[in-house]
Formats: C-alpha cells, structure tokens, sequence
C-alpha cells in the first residue's frame, strides 16, 4: 500500500493540474501529519497496548484510502495528507513501525536481531515494490474509459482495502507481543539510555531532512519532467529499485554481524550519495535509471542496522519509546524535504540530488565519529 501510494499521490496531483510546490506540500503534511503520531504512540504505546494501537492505525488507513478516493479540491487533500497513515516515502517513516520494532526486539537476542530486522525489511521492501508496480496497471484501467484522475481513485480505494486486510491481521498478534518486562519496570517513554537516544534523533533527523528533498513521489516527478518517462516504466523502476534493496537488506546483516552496525550504515551510505550526485548530470533516462538503481542497493542497507542499533542500546522497556522518538525526528526533519525538494526543482532540476549526497554524507561522519565504539546491550 505504501509503495502504492508513493507514487499515486504526485500523479493525482499532477493530473488534476497543481504545480510542483503542491505536490511537495501535500508530502510535507503527510509527514507532519506522522510526526504528530509518532510522538502519540512513543508516549502512550505501552499504556495504551500494542495490539490495540495496530488495530487504531488499519483503521485509520482505511479512512486514508477513502479519503483520498474522494477528494479532489488542493485543501481537502492537504487534510487527508495531514490525517493519514500515507506519506511519500514509502520507507520507514512509519508512526506504527516503532511498535513492530519493540515487538520483534523481544524475541531475539542482540546476535540475532540484525537478521531478523533484515527479514523484516525484506518483505517489507518487496512489497512496497510490487505496490510500485501495480501503479503502472492505471494504464490499463483507463482503457475501460475512466479518466486517469478516476483510475488512480479505484486504487485509492484499493489502498483502503489494504487497512481492512491489515485490521484482520493485526487482531490475530498473540499477548506476547505486547511489553515483556521485569516488574516495576517504566511502562513508557524513555529513562537512562534518554541523553544516547536524543544524540542518535539529531543525526538521523539530518539524515531524514536529506532524504526528505527526494522521495519517491520527487523522484517519479523529475524522471516525468526530464525524460517524459511513461508512468508505467517509473513503476517498473521503483520496483527494480526495491527488489535490490531487499537483496541489499540480507547482506547488511552479514556485513553488520562481521564489522559491525554503525561501520555497515556508514560505509554503503557513502558511495549512495555519489551514486544520488550522479542522477542529476545523467544526460540520458537509462543512465539516470542506472544511477538510481545502483543508489538503491547501497542508499537502504543501513536501515536493519540502524533499527537494531536503536533498539539494542537501550533498556527493554524504552525500546519502542526509543524508535517511536527518532523515528519522531526522522520525521519531524523530513517534513520541510518535499517542499524545499519542489523549490530547488525548479531552480534545477538535478539541485535536489546533489543537496541531499552532501547533507547524507556529513551525517555519515558524524554518526561514525560519535558511536562507531558503541556495544549493543542484551
């Protein structure tokens, strides 16, 4: 649904005539819209219980659908943008992936827990890649007679019959999901480990406020402007894109257990920003795509080792407040990305590519420099 929903919501955008400062703007009240539910589920998770809260968020991802099924007036979308469980970055900025972390934190030991991050990450990517692909099936669908604007509506409504799949799923979690502590232990928000948790929210807020400038839904925009490429061709890539990174995800756990977390995520971060630099001085659609491509192997092996870092230098009870508030700022920092993302299109279409490898490989250093020594705890 969430790769799906990248890319449906700069095409709807586009096909019902608003510039590019719009369809940056919506993304950005997305991502505010996020932030403010980040914040509510890293305060209340385990108070208000984890299984429920799941339940609450497939709910509210069935509104989304409907809601943006029905809108078509620049305002009303902003609110659906603003309210709802889609973002543009069809990652993991997620207010209810938090609570999955703490979930599957639980059940592993530190060894074991980067592969398992990995697993998880590698369904997840694929999915979200063949949600990519589907997109390009709104061709199809206007040979029936439906305009584009009504064909991207029907997935719309696709993406809230997804909520109800999930509502069904997430009632079947068993009770050992939800916290497992010794007693007396703090039922929410964050305790010793606060001062290493908010030093990790600011460099990856850095690392988001970059990542915000090309999301998907920025990246589908240049390759239609640049190259005019057909739709149907940009949901073929963003699915090639996420099929690499799945790969990507099981050999960052193998190079994690051998050099460690934090030497993982910095050195395949690295050459990513060049790859990203690249995109914007490719004179050609193939070339741009190849860069792009290359980009998506490297640029997503650092997220089943920063999940694990987050989780595994805290204690058990602070695990989803923990990835419930850097991911807060992950969020909080990609917000003003979309727009300034729009802005700097604009003024040149390759200026979002090369302002997010620069501002990505100073956050690289720094995360090195602060916590390439770090253990992770039990």
């Amino acid at each position: 649904g969430d790769g799906m929903m990248a890319i449906l919501i700069a095409r709807y955008a586009v096909a019902l005539g608003m510039p590019a400062w719009k369809v940056g703007l919506l993304g950005t009240a997305a991502l505010i819209g996020t932030a403010g539910a980040t914040y509510l589920v890293g305060r209340y998770v385990e108070s208000v219980g984890r299984r429920r809260l799941l339940v609450w968020g497939a709910l509210l991802a069935v509104a989304t659908g409907l809601g943006y099924a029905g809108s078509t007036a620049f305002p009303a979308l902003l609110v659906v943008a603003f309210l709802g469980t889609a973002n543009p970055t069809s990652g993991d900025v997620s207010a209810f992936l938090p609570i999955e972390q703490a979930i599957l934190a639980q059940e592993v030991g530190p060894a074991g827990r980067v592969g398992l991050f990995a697993r998880f990450n590698v369904a997840g990517s694929l999915a979200g890649g063949f949600g990519a692909l589907v997109t390009g099936l709104t061709g199809v669908v206007e040979l029936t007679g439906l305009s584009e604007e009504g064909a991207i509506r029907l997935f719309f409504a696709g993406y809230a019959l997804i909520g109800v799949l999930t509502w069904a799923l997430v009632r079947r979690l068993p009770q050992s999901a939800e916290l497992s502590a010794p007693a007396g232990a703090r039922r929410s928000g964050l305790g010793p480990s606060k001062g290493r948790v908010w030093t990790l929210s600011a460099l990856f807020a850095t690392d988001s406020f970059a990542g915000g400038i090309v999301v998907q839904s920025i990246i589908a925009l240049y390759l239609l402007r640049e190259f005019d490429l057909d739709p149907a061709v940009t949901g073929a890539v963003f699915f090639a894109a996420s099929f690499l990174q799945a790969i990507s995800f099981l050999l960052s756990a193998r190079l994690s257990m051998r050099f460690g977390l934090v030497n993982t995520m910095v050195f395949t971060h690295l050459p990513s920003n060049a790859l990203l630099a690249l995109v914007a001085f490719a004179p050609t659609a193939p070339l741009a795509i190849g860069a792009l491509l290359a980009r998506s192997f490297l640029s997503q092996m650092d997220v089943p080792p920063r999940q694990t870092l987050v989780v595994s230098v805290v204690e058990p009870e602070e695990r989803a407040a923990a990835a419930a508030y850097t991911g807060l700022t992950r969020s909080l920092a990609s917000t003003p990305g979309p727009s300034l993302g729009g802005a700097l299109f604009g003024l040149w279409g390759g200026a979002p590519f090369v302002v997010c490898a620069a501002l990505k490989s100073g956050y690289d250093v720094a995360l090195w420099g602060l916590f390439r020594k770090v253990q992770p705890r039990g």
